[in-house]
């Protein structure tokens, strides 16, 4: 099972009051069939992650190609989220993609 990570990285520069939710859609690349991906959002410089997860898309159904099977802080400044494909065929091009959120706090 080929597992590949795509990075959703926010600026800098974006500044963050306590508690920010950050989110970004990420359109998924061909996902071979029993494969994984992993997504990942990081949170701006100064800021550490306290929650995070994922919204269902209409191409991100219990039915279509695609399942998160884990979500789970990747360190202190980002949130991942593994989606796998179940559907016993690979994914097409511009089939699925997934919004993934991180909640951020700033380092006082």
């Amino acid at each position: 099972m080929g597992t590949a990570i795509l990075a959703a990285a926010l600026a800098a520069s974006t500044q963050a009051s306590a508690h920010e939710v950050f989110s970004e859609t990420i359109q998924m690349p061909v996902v071979g069939s029993g494969d994984s991906q992993e997504v990942t959002i990081t949170c701006p410089a100064h800021h550490y992650v306290i929650a995070g997860g994922f919204a269902n898309n209409d191409q991100l159904t219990p039915t279509g190609p695609l399942v998160v099977t884990a979500s789970f802080p990747a360190s202190t400044r980002s949130w991942t989220i593994e989606l796998t494909n179940r559907s016993g065929r690979p994914t097409s091009t511009r089939e699925a993609m997934v919004t993934i959120y991180a909640t951020c706090d700033h380092h006082w």
